[in-house]
């Protein structure tokens, strides 16, 4: 059995530093329970308690006894310790071990920026003096994969300053990157640093932005015709309603600047975005309309799906809770090393996915009977350990 690609792991794991002060007397290393956890993650256990129970009938597990370099039986502290040990763990050790860990299976050209409330950190839970938490995803949209997070301890209020301080990384320092948000980080100093360092953007413009919006939808009007025009082919969602789209890019011919803001520097491209939806069943139609703005130029068919692939850091929001059941964790303090550890999961997963979409699979010796499906994943991984162990290997 290969074990480099988990070996490497669990030495990343054991460079993280143990917070518990007498280190002489430690029964349960740090990093065999964090790779427990993720082994036990990526089989379906979710919470604190199924974590436990699973380490406690996996302790002569022969995938993790030779991941450990051990003979004899795994030490597996009580759920309560469990506890004390992954609310403690280094965050930020944590978050670097993760980035450099997937830093290869990606190509951070492509970016999308996304918070997500931690709903087991509610106020109304235990600890009522601590505030709701929320991360900041950082997602490289040609892979889907999670290249990191941004720690948001008072909620979305500090999405804004959070994303400044990424900016400020070398990771997300590489020429022409592109990166894509929610109106909510549409701020000037945000795009203006993202201009300033050779990168792109593409910003939603909304409501509550009314002077930009109102003088990005009078500069768009005021061409006779659109720059470009794409139109997307119809398609089904799940909810039985057919949805289209029409992207018109607008641009200055003479300059690269289509429009002068005092505050936003260098807009390129006014992008349009109509979208008709259709009700199938009763005919009933209902169309929307949105602006945004962007630092560079391009046609509107690659805008459609540079814009389209965003909403794939809402795929991953939607496996996190569907696949890791993260709103069924309650951890009221100090949640992030269960956030870390679900995105190694998910990540794990799609790594597989990404390798295998379509195709129908042999797990174990037999092969499936259709193709592979993100839930699909999840199945194997519960049904067997070899399988679980082979994702390490993606």
């Amino acid at each position: 059995m290969k074990v480099r690609v988990k070996k490497r792991l669990f030495k990343q794991l054991s460079e993280i530093e143990d917070f518990r002060v007498h280190k002489g007397k430690i029964q349960y290393q740090l990093a065999e329970i964090l790779f427990m956890a993720l082994f036990g993650l990526l089989k379906g256990r979710s919470t604190f308690k199924e974590l436990h129970n699973w380490m406690e009938f996996n302790t002569s597990n022969t995938v993790l006894l030779k991941v450990f370099g051990k003979k004899d039986l795994i030490a597996i502290p009580s759920v309560s310790t469990l506890h004390h040990i992954l609310i403690n763990v280094d965050n930020d050790a944590f978050e670097n071990v993760f980035r450099s860990f997937f830093s290869k299976y990606t190509t951070k050209k492509n970016i999308a920026i996304d918070g997500k409330w931690l709903n087991g950190s509610d106020v109304n839970g235990q600890y009522t003096q601590e505030s709701h938490k929320a991360l900041l995803n950082i997602l490289d949209k040609d892979t889907q994969i999670v290249i990191g997070h941004k720690f948001l301890r008072k909620g979305k209020l500090s999405e804004i300053p959070a994303f400044k301080e990424l900016l400020a990384e070398a990771c997300f320092c590489e020429d022409q990157q592109i990166f894509s948000f929610d109106a909510l980080l549409t701020q000037s100093d945000i795009l203006n640093t993202i201009n300033t360092k050779g990168n792109r953007y593409i910003a939603k413009v909304k409501g509550n932005q009314k002077t930009l919006k109102a003088k990005v939808k009078l500069t768009a009007n005021n061409f006779s015709s659109p720059s470009q025009r794409y139109e997307s082919v119809a398609y089904a969602t799940e909810n039985n309603k057919d949805v289209q789209r029409v992207v018109e890019t607008f641009e200055s011919n003479s300059c690269n600047c289509v429009m002068f803001s005092a505050d936003f520097d260098n807009i390129q491209t006014i992008i349009r975005v109509t979208k008709t939806l259709t009700n199938r069943a009763t005919g009933i139609t209902k169309t929307t309309c949105e602006y945004l703005i962007a630092n560079f130029k391009s046609s509107a068919e690659v805008f459609y799906s540079t814009i389209l692939q965003h909403w794939r850091v809402e795929t991953y929001h939607y496996h996190l809770d569907m696949l890791t059941k993260e709103d069924d964790h309650i951890a009221y303090v100090d949640p992030f090393s269960m956030s870390i550890l679900r995105s190694f999961a998910i990540n794990l997963y799609q790594l597989f996915f990404n390798q295998y979409k379509g195709e129908k699979i042999v797990v174990g010796k037999v092969q499936t009977k259709s193709p592979l499906i993100m839930a699909s994943v999840k199945r194997y991984a519960q049904e067997s350990d070899q399988f679980t162990a082979d994702l390490f290997e993606s």
